[in-house]
């Protein structure tokens, strides 16, 4: 870790190896020092802190992993391994980006890049990133392959665990959840969490059996130690399952229990948006389209009942759904409304390439093929990185009638195998 933190201090001093130690001690003797061969001297310490401006500590302990160490290190990932909602953003101003340890230091630095991003906030997320966390990703982003202090190795755990669902890239998501849950403690909170990640990913995966042991092992838990502020959460979890399976009114049903168990939850306001939002996409995909409407007024009278900030958050959401109950319809002037609606409150990526392909079927609808192409291969790329197959699927077919129209046959062909692609996937 002495030799990574030498590497970033380096490098933004702009000062090579060479000149690092020049006068000091030779090339070949420091390497072995940040091979951990031999010991860092005090007064090489100091001297090497010197010239990168910053404190010998900063040098001397950049490695360390005494208990406190870690303890302090952990102190961090269960203050941050919480949803965002339920931080407060004094607190995580509070948590200091820099620590003479590199383990104390890094799991900050991830657990505040988690946080970030589940506030959509960009901004913070790239400063993070370009400033520091980029470097540390490239060395230690494989955290398989490398031996790291439990509490920091959990932090990277969970940040890639957040990065691919973010990606849509659940076999990832899988794969790095199932290592969290070995390193978290049985029957923790965390450890439930991490349950209903597992689930979601296994149904994503369509490992539908697996997914259905997990909710089962998960509630006998949760009835066996009365942890009743967990049921909301996995009732919404078991609703994906569900459907998954295409038991679209046991997926209703379970919605309705997990509403009804939102008395002992503390995030009641999180768990409220997700079953709502559960609710409608699946009233809208089974063409329930009335069903959906009411769900939509409905949350979106229980919104008015959340602070200002919290419904101009919620505005993008709302306008998602109703543009798909429109463009479901066919409504295509209700639909351009509520596109343009959306296009003023979008703030994320995913919502404003939603638009976009809210606008390519209304350019569709209306017979303007130009605009779809260009609005289609505009959006196209986002969709296809996120594997989003509800949107692909439109996407490729109206392609590819619009390319044979226009007489673009091999254009043409290649939208259409990558449609029968997705299909076969299906």
């Amino acid at each position: 870790m002495l030799k990574e933190r030498i590497e970033l201090l380096s490098k933004r001093k702009q000062i090579s190896r060479k000149d690092l130690v020049e006068g000091l001690v030779t090339q070949a003797h420091f390497a072995n020092i940040l091979a951990d061969r031999y010991p860092l001297p005090e007064d090489l310490a100091e001297a090497i802190a010197g010239r990168l401006g910053v404190s010998p500590s900063y040098i001397l302990k950049a490695a360390a992993q005494d208990e406190e160490t870690l303890e302090r290190a952990e102190v961090v990932f269960e203050q941050m391994s919480v949803p965002a909602s339920a931080i407060s953003e004094d607190a995580v101003h509070a948590l200091a980006d820099r620590d003479d340890t590199l383990t104390v230091e890094l799991t900050t630095a991830l657990m505040k890049a988690v946080y970030y991003q589940q506030l959509n906030d960009a901004t913070a997320h790239e400063y993070i990133h370009t400033s520091y966390l980029n470097f540390y990703l490239e060395k230690y982003g494989r955290p398989d392959d490398i031996d790291l202090p439990r509490p920091l190795a959990k932090a990277l755990l969970f940040y890639k665990i957040q990065y691919y669902r973010s990606k849509m890239a659940f076999v990832d998501v899988l794969t790095h959840a199932t290592r969290l849950s070995e390193l978290a403690l049985p029957g923790s909170e965390f450890w439930l969490s991490v349950q209903n990640i597992k689930m979601e990913a296994y149904i994503q995966v369509k490992q539908y059996e697996e997914a259905k042991q997990v909710f089962e092992l998960t509630m006998r838990h949760v009835y066996d130690q009365r942890m009743f502020h967990r049921l909301s959460g996995l009732y919404v979890a078991y609703s994906g399952y569900c459907f998954a399976m295409g038991l679209v009114q046991e997926a209703l049903s379970a919605l309705t229990m997990a509403e009804a168990n939102l008395v002992y939850a503390g995030n009641q306001g999180d768990l409220v948006t997700a079953i709502a939002n559960n609710r409608i996409v699946m009233l809208t995909m089974t063409g329930e389209l009335d069903q959906a409407q009411a769900e939509i007024e409905r949350f979106e009278s229980l919104l008015q009942q959340e602070p200002e900030e919290t419904q101009q958050a919620m505005q993008p959401l709302i306008g998602v759904y109703r543009c798909e109950v429109a463009l479901t319809r066919k409504n295509w002037g209700v639909l351009a409304q509520s596109v343009d609606q959306l296009l003023k409150c979008a703030t994320t990526q995913d919502q404003q390439m939603s638009a976009t392909f809210y606008q390519s079927h209304l350019a569709l609808a209306h017979g303007d093929r130009e605009v779809f192409m260009e609005r289609a291969l505009a959006c196209l790329p986002y969709f296809e990185s996120a594997q989003h197959v509800m949107r692909l699927e439109p996407l490729y077919e109206g392609m590819a009638v619009v390319s044979e129209d226009q007489r673009k046959y091999k254009e043409a062909a290649m939208y259409y195998r990558k449609l029968v692609y997705l299909l076969r996937k299906k």
